[in-house]
Order: C-alpha cells, then sequence, then structure tokens
C-alpha cells in the first residue's frame, strides 16, 4: 500500500524511460545513450524516494523522543 507522500511519479516516469529507450534504438540508433539516460532518471528519482523516507522517520523518532521527554516530567 503507498504511502500518503507518495507523489505518484512510477508510471509517468517508467513510461517516459520507455519512449527515450524507443526513441535512442529507432530514431538515433544509440542504445547506450538512452540507457544512461533512463538509468540516471530511475537514479535520481529513488534517492528522492529514499531521502522522503529518511526524513519520515527522522519525524517519527523526534516523536517518539518528545513522547519519552513527556512521559518522564
Amino acid at each position: 500500500m503507498p504511502s500518503p507522500t507518495d507523489s505518484g511519479l512510477a508510471a509517468p516516469l517508467a513510461v517516459l524511460s520507455a519512449v527515450v529507450i524507443l526513441y535512442s534504438l529507432l530514431v538515433a540508433q544509440e542504445i547506450l545513450l538512452g540507457i544512461v539516460a533512463v538509468v540516471a532518471t530511475w537514479f535520481i528519482y529513488l534517492l528522492y524516494r529514499l531521502l522522503v523516507r529518511m526524513g519520515r522517520i527522522a519525524t517519527a523518532l523526534e516523536r517518539l523522543i518528545e513522547q519519552r521527554v513527556d512521559d518522564e516530567r
């Protein structure tokens, strides 16, 4: 189940990747160029997702720490 913060970029990114690969094969006839472009795009997307998840983990940990501090008082 996707989280509420998912932006839904995976499906359009997959379509864009397919278009880039097809273009690089059929028009430019440079498969390596298409693969590099697609891999770089997916790497940036996955890095963004990782940073978002790490931010959510940090926020949850801050809430837990605040609860423990409040419970000790």
